[in-house]
């Protein structure tokens, strides 16, 4: 409850003592905002529906609302299948001659490939076999998760994908949006407005920037202090005392945990993106080798045409495991070494791959 002092002092001079009150008298309070130069953040200002905005969006336009969380492991399984029936350059056999072969070479490592995810719901099981609209209830896709086993090669889609496993919601037309239940100074929801496929790390660092300032300048801190908030070593209760509260008011300043809540999200968003390109890789070599079925070699991901031509890295997680080393039918070896001996890891002899204790897509991971 604010204080007689404190109710003057924020300008309401004409309020009755608190004892004379029937119910306390508080206080509005405002937080303070940081602008900056972005350009125009639209804030859905112009919605016929006055009650949505990108801090209150309408949960119908949020378009990763229930994220695949296993969206990678999705991707290793679907390039892995993509090998089926292709040979390494100047071999015969192919890597694996049936899809079975596949499988239960991906069954070894089950969290690598997504294989011990729990089964998958009716409404993804309709989705698989092309059932995407029933009557009555509408288009399936805004109920099931966000494109299970269906995104494209668009790293937009990926990234809002990944975004949605963080709890980051994004809506219709590409902006990051608070949802249901969410709130604005979250690592979450800070970046409301903005559209993170446009976004870069100086867009985070840009408006720490412009807060430190005002921090500064109006209320005291020092360089070294900014520096603090944002490392993670100082915390808004290293800051107590009117000096850090809003005026007239005994709540701190919002611009000491937006600074903290916008490194958070900066982090976040540098996960997102790092997991957005290897996935973007792996779907982009599947899509090839699928254009390309039976040409008996398809391309690789470090870059060339043969496995020579990509560095002499071997591209795929674990190819060669019926067989081994014996049955690849080359010499190379995925830790990145162009013998067994010369292996840019252990070199242990497993059966599968070499030099690298999961194997899998080594250029991207």
């Amino acid at each position: 409850m604010a204080t007689d002092q404190e109710i003057r002092e924020a300008g309401y001079k004409y309020i009755p003592l608190q004892k004379y009150l029937l119910n306390p008298f508080e206080i509005p309070t405002v937080e303070e905002t940081d602008v900056v130069n972005e350009g125009i953040v639209n804030t859905d200002a112009f919605n016929n529906d006055k009650n949505f905005s990108v801090y209150n969006a309408d949960p119908n336009k949020i378009v990763n609302m229930n994220p695949n969380t296993y969206a990678l492991q999705d991707a290793r399984k679907k390039n892995e299948l993509s090998y089926v029936g292709k040979t390494l350059p100047g071999d015969t056999s192919p890597l694996y001659s049936t899809k079975t072969a596949a499988m239960k070479h991906m069954g070894m490592y089950p969290e690598y490939y997504g294989l011990d995810k729990p089964p998958p719901s009716k409404i993804e099981e309709l989705l698989a076999k092309g059932i995407g609209f029933i009557p009555g209830i509408g288009t399936l896709t805004r109920f099931a998760n966000f494109a299970s086993g269906m995104l494209p090669v668009n790293r937009r889609a990926i990234m809002e994908n990944q975004l949605g496993t963080q709890g980051v919601m994004v809506n219709d037309i590409g902006q990051i949006v608070i949802g249901p239940g969410g709130s604005y100074n979250t690592p979450e929801g800070i970046m409301a407005g903005y559209n993170p496929y446009h976004m870069t790390d100086e867009t985070f660092t840009n408006r720490q920037a412009k807060i430190g300032e005002t921090l500064q300048e109006k209320y005291g801190l020092t360089q070294q202090q900014v520096d603090g908030l944002i490392s993670g070593e100082l915390t808004e209760e290293d800051f107590t005392g009117k000096q850090y509260n809003l005026k007239g008011t005994n709540k701190q300043t919002n611009l000491i945990t937006n600074l903290i809540n916008i490194e958070k999200a900066r982090k976040n968003f540098s996960d997102a993106t790092g997991t957005t390109d290897k996935i973007f890789d792996i779907k982009t070599d599947t899509k090839t080798n699928n254009q390309n079925q039976g040409d008996g070699g398809g391309t690789y991901i470090g870059g060339g045409a043969s496995l020579q031509d990509a560095g002499g890295t071997y591209d795929g997680g674990y190819h060669g495991a019926e067989g081994g080393f014996e049955n690849t039918g080359s010499n190379q070896n995925v830790g990145g070494g162009a013998s067994y001996d010369n292996a840019a890891e252990t070199g242990a002899k497993d059966g599968f791959g070499y030099g690298l204790k999961y194997g899998g897509l080594v250029s991207i991971l």
